[in-house]
């Protein structure tokens, strides 16, 4: 029993071309086509944990941040970081979670040039560049899980996402280039009302679960 099945990201944009007429069955579309088709699907791999999928791309093994004692006060992100940062101190050998804060608590921290042993916070600005605070004396020896950023399509090669995705795809690219090809309206919204229902249960299946608890403190 297989269980492989995928496509690729050319299966996808032919798939949109069809459902927004643009192309029939067994038939090839201009390349300026295929080009409108592929912004959309890059568009659409990248903004996927905006829409909430974050399974594919939270890593799975720490990644070492780099640290330079002539900016001992900042580490650089990996180039594919998204968010949902988990960053871990190893100083010592004794490991411990830095506590990941806001630029208003970062701000609100009078003495940001303080120097310690080892960091207790981070706030990661924008532009992947995280401010520790206190400021470390030695290398923290700091590592960082994270969502990433999905990997950029390519005409022959499987999307970024999971399986489960996967032929939702050609419906969302579809829906987001329907104006563009001059879909008529009942056309555009009939698309629209069947990629929202797609992604809704897509979404419903994505989203982790897991026991929820409250108690009284006492």
């Amino acid at each position: 029993m297989s269980t492989t099945w995928t496509l690729t990201a050319q299966d996808v944009i032919t798939d949109a071309l069809q459902i927004v007429g643009v192309i029939g069955a067994g038939q090839t579309a201009a390349a300026d086509d295929y080009s409108v088709c592929m912004n959309a699907l890059q568009n659409i791999i990248k903004e996927l944990p905006i829409h909430g999928l974050s399974w594919p791309k939270i890593t799975s093994a720490p990644t070492a941040l780099t640290w330079n004692p002539a900016t001992p006060a900042q580490v650089a992100m990996p180039a594919d970081y998204f968010g949902v940062p988990v960053v871990t101190c190893a100083l010592d050998g004794a490991k411990a979670d830095l506590l990941v804060i806001a630029k208003a608590a970062y701000d609100a921290i009078c003495q940001r040039d303080d120097v310690a042993h080892r960091p207790q916070r981070i706030y990661i600005a924008p532009n992947g560049i995280g401010y520790l605070w206190p400021v470390p004396a030695t290398d923290p020896v700091l590592s960082l899980t994270y969502q990433a950023i999905g990997i950029d399509a390519a005409l022959g090669s499987t999307p970024d996402v999971a399986q489960s995705w996967m032929g939702l795809l050609g419906l969302w690219v579809a829906n987001d280039v329907s104006i563009k090809f001059g879909v008529n309206i009942t056309d555009r919204q009939d698309i629209e009302r069947r990629f929202l229902g797609r992604r809704t249960l897509a979404l419903a299946y994505a989203t982790e679960s897991a026991p929820i608890s409250f108690g009284v403190r006492g």
